[in-house]
């Protein structure tokens, strides 16, 4: 099972967390796969901690013209914008820096439909000046959370994870599609996760507001939802998680119809040590340890790596997903690509929702009635 990005939870971080970044490094330096991104505007959700902070890291050592942070606001989204400064000018930044990026944290709460539409209404005003969006990159996402409404109605989860960033790609989208015009790509990703395989099916009724504890409450035990799809937090995570590739994959159907030269890619990190682990629903007494005793750990930082292909790589196209080698940990490979599942492994021989032009057809569907709102590409 995979993980996206971090929560706002107080427990310590995760065991693994200083793990090598070796694999990272060795990506950082090659020219060939992450090429300079001067003259580039990226938005990324998420950039506190984990996997989206790596992400941001890439973008702003690779020396893209503008770097969007779109986090709630607190403390930890302003200590992670001056964490990150220290990357400008490839790592090298001082008070006399020479850096022409411009880092901006733009707040963005993914629990409000209100606060995504002001954040979009921002990212376009901020990225007009430089012609518009190159990158939009929804990482930010929650994980095995109690079955709880949004102020919006809907489960935390699904809102936070896919539904907020239906609503958040369809609002930019104007800038993007300038972008690829101007530039002759733009990208739009989704980081999911091998989670998405937990469930078989996407399920309409997820997409829908419904009370408190109707979507499969608190108490079934794990490994039942993991491994037999019983209704619980992980269930709905998966469910989460499956929206956003089928979303990615139905968008790609939609560009190359349109002739758009914009890609839609996605990707998922691995088992790849982050914050967003400290889940009630994981960290019992044995669950988290035994996953870490039998899975493969990585740093968050080879585990973004996947993004940084899907958001930056030449050789990425629209259609693509990009997973770890080892299925949990390793280089990127792509298991998708051009919509077409690759068969690599367990993960690229399974993505069977992900492809079915039945499920696109259902997440697009739900989103926009959820939203109340049309996405015409």
């Amino acid at each position: 099972m995979t993980m996206t990005t971090e929560t706002d939870q107080t427990s310590p971080p995760p065991k693994g967390e200083h793990l090598p970044e070796d694999l990272f490094n060795s990506y950082m330096e090659n020219e060939d796969l992450l090429p300079s991104l001067v003259g580039k505007t990226v938005a990324i959700t998420g950039t506190t901690t984990g996997l989206g902070h790596a992400l941001a890291r890439c973008a702003i050592v690779k020396n893209a013209s503008l770097v969007l942070l779109l986090n709630r606001k607190s403390e930890r989204s302003e200590k992670s914008e001056n964490d990150l400064r220290k990357y400008l000018d490839g790592g090298n930044a001082d008070e006399g820096s020479t850096a022409k990026t411009v880092i901006q944290t733009i707040e963005c709460d993914l629990m409000s439909f209100d606060s995504v539409k002001k954040a979009a209404e921002q990212i376009n005003s901020e990225v007009r000046p430089y012609g518009g969006l190159d990158v939009f990159c929804a990482n930010a996402g929650i994980m095995a959370i109690d079955d709880n409404r949004t102020q919006d109605g809907f489960d935390v989860q699904i809102q936070t994870n896919q539904l907020s960033h239906f609503l958040l790609t369809s609002s930019i989208y104007p800038s993007v599609k300038d972008a690829a015009e101007k530039r002759g790509e733009a990208r739009i990703v989704f980081q999911s996760s091998s989670a998405r395989e937990m469930c078989s099916a996407l399920e309409a009724k997820y997409f829908e507001k419904c009370d408190e504890g109707a979507l499969g409450g608190n108490d079934s035990w794990t490994l039942s939802q993991m491994a037999f799809g019983r209704g619980g937090p992980w269930k709905r995570y998966a469910q989460s998680k499956l929206a956003n590739s089928t979303f990615i994959m139905a968008l790609h159907r939609k560009l190359v119809e349109s002739n758009s030269k914009i890609k839609s890619i996605g990707c998922e990190p691995g088992y790849s040590v982050t914050p967003l682990q400290n889940t009630k629903h994981l960290t019992g007494i044995w669950l988290k340890p035994l996953f870490d005793y039998l899975l493969p750990l990585q740093s968050a930082s080879d585990g973004s790596l996947n993004a940084a292909m899907a958001c930056f790589s030449p050789e990425a196209q629209s259609g693509d997903l990009y997973a770890p080698e080892k299925n949990m940990i390793g280089k990127p490979i792509k298991v998708v690509a051009g919509g077409v599942r690759q068969k690599n492994g367990w993960i690229g021989g399974t993505d069977k929702a992900t492809c079915n032009p039945e499920q696109q057809k259902l997440v697009w569907e739900a989103c926009e009635k959820a939203l109340g709102i049309e996405f015409n590409v």
